[in-house]
């Protein structure tokens, strides 16, 4: 197994942390998908009462939805609607399932944020 600090994951396709996100490199994208204590999640218990260690007491830690930060390829987070707001919360399942087929099947040298946004919209 390789074990990484926080400032070397970059080359990994594949990280988790606190046993409630997990991120991944696709197409030279990277998107974090967490859905722990004092994320964007629509489960009230999970964003606001619960102690930022609750999921390892957990064999099991989940929710009906996540929040979503991307980075693009410079490895700069991708700003959602205000332009300023970086993480993208209350995403469903397949909501992020959908931003990882727009990451995936970006083509070099294009910019995906608009389509992002509009999955995003779709949503609400």
């Amino acid at each position: 197994m390789k074990r990484k600090t926080s400032n070397q994951i970059d080359d990994a396709g594949f990280t988790c942390g606190n046993n409630s996100n997990f991120q991944m490199n696709i197409n030279g994208f990277r998107i974090s998908i967490a859905f722990g204590p004092g994320c964007h999640v629509s489960d009230r218990d999970i964003r606001f009462n619960s102690d930022f260690d609750a999921p390892f007491n957990h064999m099991i830690w989940g929710s009906s939805d996540a929040e979503v930060l991307i980075w693009d390829r410079n490895g700069d987070p991708i700003n959602w609607d205000d332009g300023v707001q970086q993480v993208c919360g209350m995403c469903s399942p397949d909501t992020v399932a959908r931003f990882i087929g727009c990451l995936v099947n970006c083509p070099d040298g294009d910019d995906p944020t608009n389509a992002l946004r509009q999955i995003n919209m779709a949503q609400v």
